[in-house]
């Protein structure tokens, strides 16, 4: 049996360590166990489980003299397998549309892990308030472990960015020491770096300022995890020292190169196919929605505003469902090949809930065509290795960790079975499932009323007119950490609007004004809008928000600058959908407000655009 590190009162002088060993009672004995053996990918015959201060001390066949224990446990020849590693969460966001983004404390997500079975998550990109709020958690309930990656490595306006906050920003190479230490003091577990192009059209961190972030991982003993999305990409993390790339490749054929150097460099892959097809799953085959055992943990209130009324995919999400082949071809490939493939979800994404993202990145494994043992290795041994815990967590053995989950059924024979959990373990000590159950069940998300179906109102002549109380708001990219400006001024019987674009991110820079409206109006009367303006030095954007726009993709028109005060009619013909986003039927009696915009495009010059725009006239003709 493994020495146990334990108090020894003076008054036992005399007494041999080994005696004072011996009457020690265990904290817990599991009896009848068939215990999950990874070197053999099979179960052991039914066994006893010696588990003390959160450890396994010892394991014995169940035949075997029982030791004592404070407590004991009759497994009844259940299945035990170690406490499921999800590899890439966000505990800032819940799985919401983020058109309805519905917030929940880090309380609900640790309760849905742990309810779940993931009794180890690592965070890629989280904020102070954030990390503070776990570790509150963590010193007053049962809670996953976290490992944590702190701030992301991008470069400026980078991927990472669009979210607020602070970023690590690398313009120069000299930036990195002075990050790098900001980085440390945060006492991270690993490093996350951003590699992300949007197919081509951006720029991104050099293959220098990734060595060296690469290079400062390996010797302060950080696992190193690159963001990548392409082939090419791909290649260059690999090159530049990541241990792991947090994302697959899975829209194009990987190449022999690739499959070279992530053997040689024995890079851990995560493929996080459920972030890029659990939407298109849901909308196609309610594949989330008809999942009842699993989604017990998630508030009733985040359930309806995902499941009502699913909108269309994005573009890039229904092409990545489309072409999933790809990425199943992928992951065969490397594991053939003999790499380490790992489960992650990138749960906190639309769709991707957690808890349960994990485990639909089991099923997404299991589509791919990997073993149901190849499944239980990458979403536990494989994991602990990938983030340097393969001595602690990952498996059931003398030393490690005892936290595991208990199944009726075997899932070598049948993967699903993971999804039915009779019991969890977590450092020794049994999970109140019903407790977390009932726990979040009593969490209310924080947002809007999802799925509303207003009825339209008429829409009366006047947009504005301008009386004193202006219905307008100032909007900016600084909702998306962003550093554009606006500034609104009330005037006598007019309105001006003063924004400053700066530097753009990869979604672009903006800023401007939006009037929106509780409820979608009918302006089906009407042939258009009138506006009258002067101002602006560059050609400005009027759009019109429409309620069946989800995305973003509103339909506007471009209006000239001018010097003078200036008149224009603008048809609702003239008025079209333009982006990346699903299209929608042009409909004036779904109209739900309008915005007037100076925007920069990525890859545009960082020089500060400064405009001002004077309006007297908004109306409907």
């Amino acid at each position: 049996m493994k020495a146990i590190t334990r108090p020894i009162t003076k008054t036992l002088i005399g007494l041999s360590l080994v005696a004072q060993f011996n009457v020690h009672a265990m904290d817990l004995r599991v009896d009848n166990v068939r215990v999950y053996q990874y070197e053999s990918q099979s179960f052991s015959a039914p066994s006893s489980l010696y588990i003390d201060d959160g450890k396994i001390v010892n394991i014995t066949k169940a035949s075997s003299e029982k030791q004592q224990a404070d407590k004991t446990f009759n497994a009844k020849n259940q299945f035990a397998l170690p406490g499921l590693i999800d590899l890439h969460v966000h505990l800032g966001s819940s799985g919401s549309n983020f058109t309805e983004f519905q917030y929940l404390p880090v309380k609900s997500h640790f309760n849905a892990n742990l309810y779940l079975g993931v009794t180890n998550i690592v965070d890629l990109f989280s904020f102070q308030q954030t990390l503070d709020e776990a570790e509150k958690l963590n010193a007053t309930q049962l809670t996953p472990n976290l490992f944590y990656a702190g701030t992301l490595f991008t470069n400026p306006g980078g991927h990472g960015t669009q979210f607020g906050g602070s970023v690590y920003e690398i313009s120069n190479d000299s930036d990195i020491d002075g990050l790098w230490q900001k980085h440390l003091a945060t006492n991270p577990h690993l490093t996350k770096a951003v590699i992300e192009t949007f197919g081509g059209t951006g720029s991104s961190l050099t293959d220098s300022q990734l060595a060296q972030l690469g290079e400062r991982s390996k010797a302060a003993g950080l696992p190193y995890f690159v963001h990548v999305s392409t082939l090419a990409d791909g290649k260059r993390a690999i090159k530049a020292g990541a241990t792991a790339l947090a994302h697959g490749i899975n829209s194009e054929a990987i190449d022999d190169e690739f499959i070279a150097l992530m053997k040689k460099n024995k890079v851990t892959y995560i493929p996080t196919l459920a972030v890029y097809h659990n939407h298109s799953d849901e909308k196609h085959n309610h594949a989330l929605s008809s999942q009842t055992e699993l989604l017990k943990p998630v508030p009733n209130k985040l359930q309806g505003c995902l499941f009502e009324k699913v909108p269309e995919p994005s573009k890039w999400k229904e092409h990545s469902w489309q072409a999933r082949s790809i990425a199943y071809a992928n992951i065969q490939k490397l594991h053939q090949a003999g790499v380490v493939i790992g489960t992650g979800s990138d749960a906190g994404n639309p769709y991707t809930l957690h808890g349960l993202g994990l485990h639909n990145e089991i099923d997404a494994l299991k589509k791919a065509g990997l073993t149901n043992a190849q499944i239980i290795d990458a979403a536990t041994i494989n994991g602990a290795q990938a983030i340097n815990q393969s001595n602690n967590i990952g498996q059931l053995a003398t030393g490690f960790e005892a936290s595991f989950i208990l199944l009726e059924q075997n899932p070598i024979e049948d993967i699903s079975a993971i999804h039915s959990i009779s019991q969890v373990f977590k450092s020794g000590e049994q999970v109140n499932r019903e407790k977390l159950i009932a726990e979040n069940a009593a969490i209310e998300p924080q947002g809007p009323t999802c799925n509303k179906t207003a009825q339209s109102t008429t829409a009366q002549r006047f947009i504005d007119d301008f009386d004193g109380k202006s219905p307008w708001q100032g909007l900016s990219d600084a909702v998306m950490g962003g550093q554009s400006s606006v500034e609104l001024t009330v005037n006598k019987h007019s309105l001006t609007i003063n924004t400053a674009v700066a530097k753009p991110t990869n979604f672009g820079a903006w800023a401007g004004a939006e009037i929106k409206y509780p409820q979608p109006v009918d302006a089906s009367g009407f042939t258009g809008v009138r506006l009258t303006y002067k101002g602006s030095t560059v050609p400005f954007a009027l759009a019109i928000y429409h309620s069946d726009v989800k995305d973003w993709d509103n339909f506007s028109v471009l209006a000239k600058p001018s010097e003078q005060w200036r008149t224009i009619d603008i048809p609702f013909s003239d008025f079209k959908q333009f982006g990346f986003g699903n299209s929608v039927t042009w409909s004036a009696q779904k109209i739900t407000g309008f915005n007037v915009m100076w925007r920069k495009m990525p890859g545009a010059a960082n020089t500060i655009l400064n405009n001002a725009l004077e309006i007297k006239e908004f109306s409907y003709y």
